[in-house]
């Protein structure tokens, strides 16, 4: 398997996390290039501050990226990470207390569809899940494939 590193303590997995995986900075700079080539600014004036929006998308491009979990990333405030040390977790999932306030604080809508799949798979076969499903474009915050293809 060998893709545990992956796996936040919360339950996410890393690698279908656009911050992870490069998507967010890729999507920032593919934004940059059409700006500059279909030359937008003309369309925002009176709207917004164009060069503000560029410095904007330069940031993202530079700063929109995350080590995963396990190596320092993911917020900073998270108690999910720092109680699973403390207990020796690898996943919250395996906690007696699992779902807790902790858990609470993080959770976004499909924590508990993953748990359940977590439980009726268990740790290996779910991590490999979850890999194939990153690999097929699916970023776990938006709940959805994203492609940087165009719309049908």
């Amino acid at each position: 398997m060998g893709e545990n590193h992956l796996v936040a303590p919360c339950g996410d997995y890393c690698g279908g996390c656009a911050q992870y995986n490069g998507l967010a900075v890729a999507l920032a700079e593919h934004l940059r290039e059409l700006a500059d080539l279909y030359g937008f600014e003309f369309r925002s004036q009176g709207a917004f501050d164009f060069g503000e929006f560029l410095k904007g998308l330069e940031w993202f491009a530079a700063n929109a990226t995350c080590p995963g979990c396990r190596e320092g990333g993911g917020p900073s405030w998270c108690r999910v990470k720092e109680c699973c040390l403390e207990k020796g977790l690898e996943v919250c999932f395996h906690c007696d207390d699992f779902p807790c306030s902790k858990i609470d604080e993080v959770a976004d809508p499909d924590t508990m569809d993953r748990y359940r799949r977590f439980q009726e798979l268990g740790s290996e076969a779910w991590t490999d899940e979850q890999r194939s499903r990153a690999e097929q474009g699916y970023e776990i915050h938006l709940r959805k494939i994203v492609s940087l293809g165009r719309k049908q």
